[in-house]
C-alpha cells in the first residue's frame, strides 16, 4: 500500500532514510520524499516546498496533488497548522476536519476536467483510522470539527472570526479546502488532523502570531509524528472509498456527456 503524507517540516525525520525526489507534473515539479514504514511506501510532500518558501496563497496545489497521483498514491493524510475558533480545542489540541467551507477566491482549487461529488470531503475511513491510532496511543483527538479556508497571507479581523463562529465553524486556516478539493478530482482519499496553534482573532487578547504558531508544532511534533506513524501501520486499503467511488462516477458521467456531444456533432 502506497501512503502520501502532507505536511509541515516537521515530518522530514518521520522516519529513517528518506529520499528525496522531483516529480514532473503539467502544473510544475513537486518535491516529494520516499521512505517505507510498516511495510508500506510512504511518500511526504512538504506542502509549502522543502525550504517552507511559501506562503499559503504561493503554494502549488495543483502540482502537489498530481504530484502523488501520479506516485499511483489514493490514501493522502494530512496535518495542518489552524487558528481555533473553539475553546473546546485550545493551543496545542488535535482534531480530525468533518466538513470545509472554502472562502478563498485568488487561486487555482480545480483541475476543471469534470465534477464530481464532495459531500463528505474527507474520507471517513481514514478518518476512523485516526481515530483507531489515537485510542491505542492514549491521545486525545477531537472527532470532528469544521473548517473554513481563507486566501490569507493575512490574517483574519476579529468580524470575521466572529461571523465564522456564527456559522459553526471550529478552526480557520489557509490551505485545506483547496487540497481535499484537489484530492477529491483525482479520486484521492484523503483526511487531515489539525493542530490548533493560536486562538483566531477576537476570541483574545493576545493577536496571531507566527513565531508563536512555530513553535506549538515543534513543541507537538513527537506527539503527531506518533499518531502519523501508527495510523500508516494501521491504514488498510482492503475497500474502495468514498473518494474513489466519487471519481468513478465523475468519470463514467463525463465519458456519457462526451459521447453524447459526439452523437450530436455527427
Amino acid at each position: 500500500m502506497k501512503i502520501g503524507i502532507i505536511g509541515g517540516t516537521g515530518f522530514y525525520n518521520l522516519v529513517e532514510d528518506l529520499r528525496e525526489m522531483t516529480v514532473p507534473t503539467e502544473y510544475g515539479e513537486a518535491v516529494v520524499f520516499e521512505g517505507t514504514h510498516a511495510g508500506k511506501e510512504i511518500y511526504f510532500l512538504p506542502r509549502h516546498g522543502k525550504s517552507h518558501d511559501s506562503l499559503a496563497h504561493q503554494v502549488n496545489y495543483r502540482a502537489n496533488m498530481l504530484a502523488l497521483k501520479q506516485l499511483g498514491i489514493d490514501h493522502v493524510i494530512a496535518m495542518c497548522a489552524v487558528g481555533s475558533l473553539n475553546p473546546d480545542i485550545p493551543v496545542g489540541a488535535l482534531a480530525l476536519l468533518d466538513q470545509f467551507m472554502d472562502m478563498t477566491t485568488k487561486r487555482e482549487n480545480t483541475y476543471g476536467k469534470y465534477s464530481v461529488e464532495i459531500t463528505q470531503p474527507y474520507c471517513p475511513d481514514l478518518n476512523n483510522t485516526f481515530l483507531a491510532a489515537a485510542k491505542e496511543l492514549d491521545m486525545d483527538v477531537t472527532p470532528k470539527a469544521n473548517y473554513i479556508c481563507v486566501d490569507g497571507p493575512r490574517y483574519e479581523t476579529s468580524l470575521e472570526i466572529n461571523v465564522y463562529k456564527q456559522w459553526g465553524m471550529d478552526v480557520v486556516g489557509m490551505t485545506n479546502a483547496t487540497e481535499a478539493s484537489l484530492a477529491r478530482e483525482l479520486g484521492i482519499a484523503y483526511a487531515v488532523v489539525t493542530i490548533s496553534t493560536d486562538l483566531a482573532a477576537g476570541t483574545t487578547d493576545v493577536p496571531p502570531d507566527l513565531d508563536t504558531h512555530k513553535n506549538v508544532v515543534i513543541d507537538n511534533q513527537e506527539k503527531i509524528k506518533e499518531l502519523f506513524l501508527k495510523t500508516i501501520e494501521l491504514a488498510s486499503d482492503d475497500k474502495p472509498s468514498i473518494a474513489h467511488e466519487a471519481y468513478e462516477r465523475a468519470l463514467a458521467a463525463r465519458k456519457e456527456k462526451l459521447a453524447k456531444m459526439e452523437t450530436t456533432q455527427v
